[in-house]
């Protein structure tokens, strides 16, 4: 529809994208062009206001609970530690593409606690663009090569902070900051395109800081930085005071605009940018949902709500 194509033009005019390999990447929030994925988000679009339209495009998969650090800002502290069977995610998975689903990010908790995690990803055919986000513990060389070969896409690395001290207090495990720098360097070696997510506190978000930390994840070849806003929920439930002042969220817009524009930095992505009231609006329950590692189904990982379980 022209009114759809003039929308993804004007949007795709604010991104950057980046090749990588043989194909083309927005972001993490889209599927790589060419590919059966990419097929599929498109096929969502035409059926956007359907009477029996499927809208499911992104669902954050956990697989575990279960997590040896200790996050400041952890979304999932005081949930379920019971695993769900590989034979129960294998039928979330059938289900979940059953619905369409365009993306799946596989999550925990810690996620390759899980030594099954590769037979997971396999459940997923080619039409959804799997991705994993983990802390980089117990990443192998050999590790990295299997997911990629299991059919994960991406592989995204928890990094708060350009200060090896800082960041390690942040995640609540010595260590923390070597293990997900090298990560990074696992993932590219074995052809997972690598990515950082990062949480955008305020002072995070100050120039100084902010460049700094940009500086060391474009050397260690992170391809993109994801944004994540401080949530009062999870490890944070109360503490409204970590949410973006106006002056905050407007820098890291601002930001947001200028990486698009500069082809020497990495891509970087925000939901800040991405659910604009003008752009795609929150998915929550709608076009995303999370299921945690216990089977929980929720509207977001930020949304202690439950529909129901899985299991």
């Amino acid at each position: 529809h022209p009114q759809l194509a003039g929308f993804l033009q004007e949007y795709l005019s604010q991104e950057k994208v980046t090749r990588f390999g043989e194909r083309f990447v927005v972001n993490t929030h889209f599927p790589p062009f060419p590919s059966p994925a990419f097929d599929n988000l498109v096929a969502q679009f035409d059926r956007i206001g359907a009477p029996t339209g499927q809208r499911l495009h992104s669902v954050t998969l956990a697989v575990t609970n279960r997590c040896p650090y200790r996050c400041w800002h952890c979304y999932n502290a005081g949930r379920c530690q019971q695993d769900l069977s590989l034979e129960q995610l294998r039928g979330v998975a059938g289900q979940l593409q059953d619905l369409g689903t365009v993306m799946v990010a596989l999550s925990g908790g810690e996620p390759l606690l899980r030594d099954d995690l590769e037979d997971l990803a396999a459940a997923f055919d080619e039409r959804t663009c799997v991705t994993l986000n983990t802390t980089g513990y117990r990443l192998t060389p050999q590790r990295a090569q299997s997911l990629r070969a299991s059919g994960v896409f991406a592989l995204g690395v928890s990094l708060d902070s350009a200060d090896a001290q800082e960041h390690d207090r942040l995640r609540g495990h010595p260590g923390a900051y070597r293990v997900a720098l090298d990560a990074l360097r696992m993932a590219a070696d074995s052809a997972l395109y690598p990515y950082v997510v990062a949480v955008a506190t305020r002072q995070f978000l100050q120039e100084a800081p902010f460049r700094e930390f940009v500086d060391l994840v474009a050397g260690a070849g992170a391809r993109e930085i994801h944004l994540l806003e401080p949530c009062p929920s999870g490890r944070l439930a109360g503490h409204e005071d970590v949410v973006l002042d106006a002056a905050s969220r407007q820098r890291l817009l601002d930001y947001q605009r200028e990486f698009a524009q500069r082809e020497e930095l990495p891509v970087l992505s925000s939901f800040a940018y991405l659910e604009a009231a003008d752009r795609f609006g929150c998915g929550a329950g709608l076009t995303h949902l999370y299921v945690d590692g216990s089977g929980e189904v929720c509207p977001c990982n930020l949304v202690p709500l439950s529909f129901g379980n899985v299991g």
